[in-house]
């Protein structure tokens, strides 16, 4: 009989070991690891609902928060290849969720946005979501959202500063 639950890597050092979380930690660690594995699964309903995969998902998600961008510098931001960025670009453009243009400051450079029509079927997958987040959120007080926030920021910079080359 298959399990259908996400495997989950055991954790190479176990309780008591020197890189063991200090007491109180651990329910934090575990808290984050089932947030990331949450939001891994809610980001594969929303590229499959779409079509895409998740790269071509995420380069979106940085399109919506950064555009307009040039290639080159989506590519980095999404920690790709400038080939394989017009690979991705190039299924984007032709599924109608971004369009590419010249930049009129440089004729040379091309930037890429994403076409409104994506943004509204990308922000009406996430509607509900936001919705209960917000219901759920609100029991918190702007103290507590604020360390919230500083913890994910921090969080944040660790993973940038950690990704495997």
């Amino acid at each position: 009989m298959s399990d259908s639950r996400p495997v989950v890597p055991v954790d190479p050092v176990g309780p008591g070991g020197d890189d063991a979380p200090p007491p109180g930690r651990a329910e934090l660690a575990a808290a984050m690891r089932g947030y990331q594995i949450a939001v891994d699964i809610f980001d594969d309903g929303v590229a499959a609902s779409l079509g895409l995969n998740r790269t071509d998902l995420r380069c979106l998600d940085l399109l919506d928060q950064h555009a307009p961008m040039s290639a080159g510098a989506l590519a980095q931001a999404a920690r790709l290849s400038t080939g394989a960025m017009t690979f991705v670009l190039d299924r984007l453009e032709s599924a109608g969720y971004v369009r590419r243009r010249r930049d009129d400051a440089d004729r040379r450079r091309v930037l890429v946005e994403l076409v409104p029509e994506a943004h509204r079927r990308i922000v009406e997958l996430h509607l509900p979501m936001i919705a209960d987040g917000r219901r759920t959120l609100s029991r918190f007080t702007d103290d507590e959202m604020s360390v919230v926030t500083r913890f994910l920021r921090c969080s944040t910079e660790v993973f940038e500063r950690n990704v495997p080359e």
